[in-house]
């Protein structure tokens, strides 16, 4: 077996070419027409500042901790001139942002620009995730009741909504492919005002989602469930589950003999044997080694992995990998801009099967 021609092309860095040069065209077309920064100038001002500044010590570190020293003052005196001023710019540029062209207001960011981005690596890649709570949990319901069901993420106030940072797919559709995935970077939170008006917010998720085809099938579901470390009345600190006590006399809770392991997740299966078909010695290590790292979930469903990782994400692949939504303000570099989404995104298709890899070792090629 080899790796997917997919695959391949990630690795190499391999883009398609007369897409990337479509690509370029729509980032110029885009920054001609969107609002200009009022704080990219200020910020121009201020490296030009830092590179005299450099050019006057010499870099001498002695000679500029005495200028420091000096102009320590004056400094503060600018600052509390200037930040008023920095206020006023951002007001203007706000009430700018109302006063847009109708060329900005009418661009199709996301086909322009998103889905073009996706193109460039692969016709089967896509922004977009497929919110089929069926994949998960046998009822039909919201995503983020099924999420919860599913217990990949904790219960949360029934006001709380989620909110999609980022997403993409890669020929999920095609169920027999052990390359496919998908990334979502997902929110879940809810947010009130107090007698004050103050605004507060509770965050009950704030992560990454991902969902592989694997190369086994369970029956029933498997679910693996980190535990958080809370401190005792008495002192000291224990591993206790984050997720409602488990009542429902159809599920196994597994007993895997491993005191690590049990005291840094809680185990739960509709067949114990499925468990142990998934928690092998050497999946037991990966486990123990990622979560050194990541507070995470997994629910086993058919040939589905749902994982969800808490505080951010896995490597390269978080929530801000690809934002959908169209920036404010127009990038001063189209070209520069254009490079950083593409190594951002390739960078996070290869931390995506990099976790897959550890999660699913024999799917990790295409027969």
């Amino acid at each position: 077996m080899e790796l997917s021609a997919f695959r391949q092309r990630l690795l190499r860095g391999d883009v398609h070419l007369a897409n990337r040069e479509k690509l370029l065209g729509e980032y110029r077309y885009f920054a001609s027409i969107a609002p200009k920064s009022s704080f990219s100038g200020i910020g121009d001002g201020i490296r030009g500042i830092a590179g005299k500044f450099n050019d006057l010590t010499g870099g001498n570190t002695a000679i500029a901790v005495v200028l420091c020293v000096i102009l320590i003052p004056l400094m503060i005196f600018l600052l509390s001139v200037a930040l008023p001023v920095m206020m006023i710019i951002l007001l203007v540029s706000v009430m700018g942002f109302s006063k847009q062209s109708p060329e900005y207001k009418n661009f199709n960011y996301y086909d322009r620009i998103v889905n073009l981005m996706y193109k460039l690596f692969d016709d089967k890649l896509s922004p977009n995730f497929h919110y089929n709570s069926a994949e998960i949990i046998n009822e039909a319901k919201h995503y983020d009741d099924a999420l919860v069901d599913a217990r990949l993420v904790t219960p949360f106030h029934k006001k709380a909504y989620g909110h999609t940072f980022t997403s993409m797919s890669y020929d999920w559709d095609n169920v027999m492919s052990t390359d496919s995935f998908e990334f979502l970077g997902y929110k879940i939170f809810y947010e009130w005002r107090d007698d004050d008006g103050e605004t507060h917010e509770e965050v009950f998720f704030n992560g990454c989602i991902y969902k592989f085809h694997t190369s086994f099938t369970i029956n029933g579901t498997v679910n693996i469930m980190s535990t958080v470390t809370k401190k005792g009345l008495l002192g000291g600190e224990r591993e206790v589950s984050k997720f409602k006590y488990i009542k429902d006399k159809e599920i196994n809770v597994i007993d895997t003999e491993n005191q690590f392991f049990a005291d840094s997740f809680d185990t739960i299966a509709t067949y114990e044997n499925e468990a142990f078909r998934f928690l092998t010695p050497a999946m037991i290590e990966t486990l123990l080694r990622l979560r050194q790292d990541y507070y995470f979930c997994i629910c086993i469903k058919g040939n589905v992995m749902t994982v969800a990782i808490d505080n951010g994400g896995y490597k390269s692949a978080v929530q801000s990998t690809m934002n959908n939504s169209k920036p404010f303000f127009a990038p001063k570099d189209p070209e520069g801009e254009m490079n950083r989404k593409i190594s951002d995104c390739r960078n996070a298709m290869l931390s995506i099967y990099e976790l897959k890899d550890l999660l699913d070792p024999a799917g990790m090629y295409i027969a």
